[in-house]
């Protein structure tokens, strides 16, 4: 993926020091970094329930637990709030998309939750993130960190989100990724961060919510579901062209058994005639 690319070839301009004890000397004889810190393993995480007893506490310094905010589809994005460039650029992404947004309204048909990854983020970073960031008049997006710094490794391992700290550039080289959930807190997609439109998320939430809305019949978001499928390889929804494609034959072939049967009537009516 574009972004994953963009942010190894970073990492490894900036002196490969990942964060090894005793700083980027001692990190000399393992300079290497492994590409596969930035990636997600899909396929492995997809469907897992995350722990509804973690404990956060958002920018005012309220606690609570990440299973309130179940119940709804959720969009967890993981950040860090002392982030100058990608991070506050992924929430101005995904405030545009949320505009667009007309299917679904934050708030009363889903959350967002974001979440630090960093052990020294506190309500009060929180909170100054949110000034730069039009989360705070979003309904339904909550800006929070682990009430206990222990449980970030919980919480990303789970999700399968891998990360270091390039020591040289003071940053942390991380995954750009909307997580999709299921009212249950179950993994039901990933999203890459700069590359997502409205359509992308509006279908990742009717993922999510796929059992409600095939129990109340909602055909447009049925048909919408059915008509698009999720490509890991660009990490975005496209056209379901196997779909259309086996439509297309199966239509094909029902026409030409149509034209057969209409052609052998019009013969048999023929010989009757002539006789």
């Amino acid at each position: 993926m574009a972004e994953l690319a963009a942010l190894l070839a970073l990492a490894l301009a900036a002196g490969r020091a990942a964060a090894l004890p005793g700083g980027p000397q001692a990190a000399t004889e393992r300079s290497e970094l492994d590409p596969n810190v930035l990636r997600i393993d899909e396929p492995r995480h997809l469907g897992t329930r995350l722990d509804p007893g973690l404990l956060l506490r958002d920018s005012e310094g309220r606690t609570f637990r990440l299973g309130d905010l179940f119940g709804k589809p959720l969009v967890l994005v993981l950040s860090y709030y002392s982030c100058d460039g990608v991070c506050p650029t992924i929430a101005r992404n995904l405030e545009r998309t949320l505009e667009g947004v007309e299917r679904f309204r934050p708030g009363q048909d889903f959350r967002v939750l974001t979440v630090s990854f960093d052990r020294h983020d506190t309500p009060e970073r929180a909170r100054a993130f949110l000034a730069r960031s039009r989360a705070r008049t979003t309904p339904g997006w909550t800006v929070a960190v682990l009430a206990d710094p222990g449980d970030i490794r919980r919480l990303t391992d789970a999700v399968g989100y891998r990360y270091f700290w390039s020591v040289q550039d003071r940053m942390f080289v991380h995954p750009n990724a909307y997580v999709v959930l299921s009212p249950e807190g179950r993994i039901v997609r990933y999203l890459y961060g700069l590359r997502i439109g409205p359509r992308d998320l509006e279908l990742a939430l009717i993922d999510a919510n796929w059992d409600r809305i095939t129990e109340s019949g909602r055909v447009l978001d049925i048909v919408a579901g059915v008509c698009f499928s999720y490509s890991y390889a660009d990490g975005r929804y496209v056209l379901n062209y196997p779909l259309f494609a086996g439509m297309g034959a199966l239509a094909l072939g029902i026409g030409l058994v149509a034209f057969s049967f209409l052609v052998y009537r019009r013969r048999r009516h023929g010989r009757v005639g002539h006789a």
